[in-house]
């Protein structure tokens, strides 16, 4: 049996290690450290180099069982990974479906790089409309269309927009989640958190249990960005409605739009939240998220990182924050620390597989960042049931395997392809293949991890 390496077998050099190397194979999941020999060995396999290097029997069979070395040609793995990318898709499509609410497309900020600045196109008034108690009925039941079965629905409805926690919408909010709890579900709000106190009776387990709120920076960046129609300011009121929010025992996610110009300023953020007393709650967390430039409308406002740059700069604060490159090392400890496999998946988001957007207009979306885009409605839920249109099988058929470019790529279960409403916007294509910097990501998170877990073996030692 001729064997070759793995055209999945990725191999990352450890940056502690002198001479160690963590392969981690793309489609069994395998994760191990190895030596230069290891790594030198798997390259020189089928080169036919007798002097080359050599590693033990059972170092050979433990290469073969984790799959870096493989009987498989080349075009065989790619067939094997294209129907793997299938099973999992279709397995994907059968757990919790995920619905969310997008209470009113109208908003009171006026953040000049927001994506929603498209809407609108559809007119001012139209980004009025707002969830009826009609058409909130009729989303709940909705629900029950696309899923029958509610032990199928997941717990948690989202509250979205626009900004979904608007002052005056209020009463319709109450009726939402009233309602929503009286079946069993809680909700997430993902809101600017200027009118929070308007809701402070409806925060709380079991009911918005939940929230999302960002900040651009400390007050002055904040402010200039963050504009709120009317006062033009909104940090000071939003800092402290977080605090409330921490109060009445929601979880807090505190999301920090990060460019070129404010990453310095995360320390100062970080530093005002511990001087409030906002870390005594567990209940709270900051992540840095990267600002992306959905309008290509403002580069000499704002100096937008690329995911390379912006992942160089947590690293020179040794990931203080949490970022994306944090996040997924997370998940790599996870694997480690329980002596199991990576967690693959072939589709980047539920929006391939099982989410769904309900608007006041009775259109439906799959992703949270086509909302509005009359030409991405993926159904439309009547009184007489629901409407799907094509779009809905354009976005649910799309995993790794439909793209060329990633049932090649041995980071692809990993990377899953990356977010396809940026690729859309990037490339024009309706398909997996956003990279943004994926191998580099992926290599820092590995050099993350293995340091975190050094540490962590030295303090049980």
């Amino acid at each position: 049996m001729e064997l070759r390496k793995s055209s999945y077998t990725i191999s990352v050099k450890l940056e502690r290690e002198e001479g160690k190397h963590m392969l981690v194979h793309g489609y069994t999941g395998a994760i191990d450290v190895v030596s230069q020999n290891v790594v030198d060995y798997l390259d020189s396999v089928g080169r036919q180099q007798p002097d080359g290097a050599q590693v033990s029997e059972a170092t050979l069979e433990a290469l073969k069982a984790r799959g870096y070395l493989t009987p498989k040609t080349n075009e065989e793995e790619i067939e094997h990974v294209r129907k793997l990318a299938n099973l999992l898709h279709q397995k994907n499509k059968k757990l919790h479906k995920s619905f969310l609410f997008l209470v009113a497309y109208d908003c009171n900020f006026r953040c000049p790089y927001c994506y929603e600045s498209r809407v609108l196109k559809n007119s001012r008034q139209w980004t009025k409309k707002v969830f009826t108690k009609e058409m909130v009925d009729r989303a709940y039941e909705a629900m029950l269309q696309v899923e029958p079965e509610r032990k199928l629905h997941s717990p948690k409805i989202v509250l979205y927009g626009g900004e979904p926690l608007l002052a005056q919408n209020r009463e319709i909010v109450e009726y939402i989640v009233q309602k929503g709890a009286a079946l069993g579900h809680s909700f997430m709000a993902i809101t600017n958190g200027y009118d929070l106190d308007a809701f402070e009776e409806l925060l709380g387990p079991g009911k918005i249990a939940s929230l999302q709120i960002t900040v651009d920076g400390v007050k002055d960046t904040h402010d200039r960005r963050r504009i709120h129609y009317q006062t033009k300011t909104s940090f000071d009121k939003i800092v402290a409605n977080i605090g409330m929010a921490l109060k009445q025992g929601v979880e807090v996610s505190v999301r920090v739009n990060t460019d070129a110009d404010n990453f310095d300023e995360l320390s100062q953020i970080d530093r005002l939240f511990n001087d409030l007393g906002y870390y005594s709650r567990p209940n709270l967390k900051i992540y840095s998220a990267l600002l992306y430039d959905y309008t290509s409308a403002l580069p000499k406002k704002i100096k937008f990182l690329n995911q390379a740059e912006f992942n160089e700069r947590h690293k020179e604060v040794a990931y203080k924050y949490s970022c994306l490159v944090s996040i997924f090392a997370d998940i790599l400890r996870q694997a480690i620390v329980n002596h199991k496999k990576i967690s693959f998946s072939s589709t980047y988001c539920a929006a391939q597989s099982s989410a769904y957007i309900l608007d006041p207009f009775g259109d439906i979306y799959s992703c949270w960042e086509n909302v509005g885009d009359l030409e991405k409605i993926v159904g439309h839920y009547k009184p007489d049931g629901i409407e799907w249109t094509k779009i809905r099988d354009v976005w649910q058929r799309q995993n790794i395997a439909t793209s060329s470019d990633c049932v090649r790529c041995k980071y692809a279960f990993l990377c899953r392809g990356g977010c396809i409403a940026k690729s859309i916007l990037k490339t024009g294509k309706f398909s997996p293949g956003f990279c943004n910097s994926f191998p580099k990501t992926f290599r820092e998170s590995i050099n993350l991890i293995y340091s975190d877990v050094c540490k962590l073996q030295k303090r049980e030692a």
